[in-house]
């Protein structure tokens, strides 16, 4: 198989030369995106684990006015894949848990198409062949269990097996592993896990209704160009494949994290980067590739995330020891452009991989 290791690469960081981060460039980037493109969310972007800009535009609340701010908490989509994958990894470390163990034993309640060939190994990288599921699964509650039986109930495959499908049943089964490896919800480990051990004090699981203090509201742009307030969803359904939320911060100290080894062995984290070209450079919860459209060709590690007008991206620019985080609230940002000069996303990922001068 065709893989590219990158934990020697990680290694390289400290030997690099990089740029001063140019802030009066980045302001103006980011004021321009404001507006014209009516941004409304947080920025922060790091450089050698410091933060050297943070930004906050838009409203939490149409209807209320009250200003999104640093502390303000987004749904992050599926940025829980993240953690989700974090929480596998380490059962693995702790001999509980085998990338090659298959899905049928480790969840014997369920049948499961390929089941002789479908292993964990699979279901984190999206090439398990499963369905991808209906948006009507998220209009009325739903266990982890019951979704799994409902996209199952459909008979027919969205993808060949061993080819990359993306879905949200491969990370909801992997929900499922974590319960049946633990002995408790996969809410719990990963708060007892991730959460508590950083801390992210502004990170939790979200429920149709149930929104904490300083929580935005998704909007979406309609026909007319308004703003139109998303409908609410029964999010909780997206269990270990879409249910958090959490604010810049939080995520600033998960990136870092990732750096030192409070999560992750350092093979663990070779594992979590490693990239399959095959699969579209997908890797363990996220992509990872060289950015061709900066100046050093910077390899990065992205997971991004998007429900509606709930729009997210963390980019970790693992060579240089930088990173993007973007929450958005709206539909105007999307995070899954790609060379677009014009996107937030991309435009910061150009002027943060330029080269030394």
């Amino acid at each position: 198989m065709n893989r590219i290791y990158l934990s020697l690469l990680l290694t390289l960081s400290a030997h690099l030369c990089f740029a001063q981060v140019d802030t009066a460039r980045i302001r103006e980037i980011i004021q321009k995106q404001a507006a014209q493109q009516r941004f409304s969310g947080t920025i922060l972007l790091a450089d050698q684990g410091r933060i050297v800009h943070q930004s906050s535009y838009g409203l939490t609340d149409q209807a209320t006015q009250a200003r999104i701010d640093h502390q303000t908490k987004f749904g992050i989509a599926s940025i829980t894949k993240m953690l989700t994958a974090i929480v596998i990894l380490q059962l693995v470390e702790e001999g509980k848990l085998s990338l090659q163990d298959r899905v049928s034993e480790l969840l014997p309640t369920f049948k499961f198409p390929h089941q002789d060939k479908l292993t964990v190994h699979h279901l984190l990288l999206h090439i398990s062949g499963l369905l991808r599921e209906e948006d009507s699964l998220y209009d009325a509650p739903l266990t982890p269990q019951a979704f799994t039986q409902k996209v199952l109930a459909t008979g027919a495959n969205s993808g060949k097996f061993d080819q990359f499908h993306y879905n949200n049943l491969d990370y909801v089964l992997l929900g499922l592993i974590i319960e049946a490896k633990t002995g408790t919800t996969w809410q719990a480990a990963i708060k007892t896990r991730i959460i508590d051990k950083l801390p992210m004090t502004n990170t939790g699981f979200l429920a149709k209704g149930k929104y904490p203090t300083n929580f935005v509201l998704p909007y979406s742009v309609t026909k007319n160009g308004n703003l139109a307030r998303d409908s609410d969803l029964y999010l909780e359904n997206y269990y270990a494949a879409g249910c958090m939320y959490s604010n810049a911060a939080d995520l600033f100290l998960l990136d870092k994290a990732l750096y030192g080894n409070t999560l992750l062995s350092e093979k663990s984290k070779a594992l979590l980067y490693t990239s399959y070209p095959q699969y579209n450079y997908t890797g363990y919860s996220g992509w990872t590739y060289q950015y061709p459209f900066a100046d050093t060709k910077p390899l990065i590690m992205e997971r991004r995330g998007g429900i509606l007008g709930s729009n997210s991206a963390l980019v970790r620019m693992l060579d240089l020891n930088k990173t993007i985080i973007i929450l958005s609230n709206t539909d105007q940002f999307n995070p899954d452009s790609y060379g677009d000069k014009e996107n937030l996303r991309e435009a910061l990922l150009m002027e943060l991989g330029k080269a030394p001068r």
